[in-house]
């Protein structure tokens, strides 16, 4: 049986259009809370959203797939036409 090794993340060129770092990504999300009271089946996918957002870094779909999932997409910018902004800043929890 062959063991395939996946290659180490390297950060999305995209990223560094928002952030200059990783470590930048936690600054992105950190007003992105789980309210309290909110059931934990709710809570599990905020807090999903968000890790998804800060590891956006280096996969940006993640951030497309992030947003979809905690509102619609018609709610939100398309990260097809997002240049200025990323795709999650019109959008809240």
């Amino acid at each position: 049986m062959t063991t395939q090794r996946l290659p180490f993340p390297v950060p999305d060129e995209r990223a560094h259009l928002f952030v200059d770092s990783y470590a930048d990504m936690h600054d992105l999300v950190e007003d992105l809370v789980v309210p309290d009271g909110v059931p934990e089946a709710a809570a599990t996918v905020l807090r999903t959203a968000r890790e998804l957002l800060r590891q956006s870094y280096y996969c940006y779909e993640f951030s497309t797939v992030a947003v979809m999932r905690v509102r619609p997409a018609s709610c939100c910018a398309s990260p097809t036409t997002a240049t200025s902004s990323p795709p999650w800043r019109s959008c809240t929890l």
